[in-house]
């Protein structure tokens, strides 16, 4: 490999690695971007902590791993971006941008010309996830929220691209592999693309947890290894579960929320889940499980808006 590598702005020379503040056109905060620019011709791997802000296991994961790829020979070029909403992670503002509202995760490839965090999709998309080969995009538990640690993987109409990004996931090491179709996210408009593309979650409650961070960087390092973009044999994990179906029902009432399970419970169909309560302790509405398997995610704010997801069941 005999070029230097430039994104946005940011110059690396072959064999060597970059690292600063960055603009991108359009939006408001600069972000922090790691390159490296190998020695070898290979992929080029991108690596996305805090689209959303708050997950701060994630964020870290990320941190860690820039750390990493400066003390390793990697094949191909490798970004990693540690916060990629900015304006949320300074703002503490859990899921969306803190003056639009909007969801950076369920807007993409967003709008050249659209709202803060429209723009911020856009330039994401073309910056990073059009051009990459494989994305990982690590998330970590935002403040409300209590799960298990899972990896999702998107399915494109490509079986041979579908099976790639699975046995990459499953090479994370992580307990539960989602093959998912929600339209809008960061890691499916990479999919889109026709790049491999997970998203890695570990994390709770927006608090840092350190073993949780481990598991997310030593889950990346041993995935790339799988596909070579990392010298050394990947160890081979077993026991995992695909979840090839799911639920994820939303709150229609304001109110408060009481969850009857938690995060990794096993739950049949029909069971309680929890229930709305009005603010002076009166129910509202019950909910119940649609179909039996493992909860994903559970809400855990007491505070509940119509809209909201109130937990995940997988099976």
């Amino acid at each position: 490999m005999s070029d230097v590598w430039e994104v946005a702005g940011l110059k690396a020379a072959p064999g060597s690695f970059v690292q600063g503040m960055v603009d991108l056109p359009g939006v408001s905060s600069r972000i922090p971007l790691f390159l490296l620019n190998g020695r070898a011709d290979g992929p080029m791997t991108v690596i996305l902590g805090g689209v959303h802000g708050c997950e701060y296991t994630s964020i870290d994961a990320a941190i860690q791993l820039v750390d990493r790829f400066k003390q390793l020979e990697a094949l191909g070029r490798v970004a990693i971006v540690p916060v990629v909403s900015m304006d949320a992670y300074s703002a503490r503002s859990l899921y969306v941008h803190p003056t639009d509202r909007k969801n950076l995760n369920r807007i993409c490839p967003g709008n050249e010309h659209g709202t803060e965090t429209e723009r911020l999709a856009f330039q994401l998309f073309q910056t990073f996830l059009r051009p990459c080969d494989i994305l990982i995009d690590l998330h970590g538990g935002d403040m409300c929220e209590s799960l298990v640690p899972h990896i999702y993987w998107y399915q494109t109409p490509d079986p041979v691209l579908n099976e790639k990004a699975r046995r990459f996931a499953q090479y994370f090491g992580i307990p539960y592999i989602y093959r998912s179709r929600a339209l809008g996210s960061v890691y499916q408009s990479a999919a889109g693309a026709g790049n491999i593309s997970v998203l890695a979650e570990a994390g709770q409650h927006g608090i840092l947890y350190p073993a949780l961070a481990t598991m997310l960087v030593d889950g990346c390092l041993n995935a790339l290894r799988s596909v070579g973009v990392l010298p050394g044999t990947p160890f081979e994990p077993s026991g995992q579960v695909d979840i090839e179906k799911s639920w994820w029902p939303e709150s229609d009432q304001f109110g408060a929320w009481y969850p009857a399970v938690k995060a990794g419970d096993r739950v049949q169909a029909g069971q309680k889940m929890g229930e709305i309560r009005d603010l002076f302790g009166n129910p509202l509405k019950e909910y119940f499980a649609e179909g039996a398997g493992v909860v994903l995610m559970c809400m855990t704010s007491l505070a509940i808006n119509p809209g909201e997801t109130l937990f995940a069941i997988g099976c």
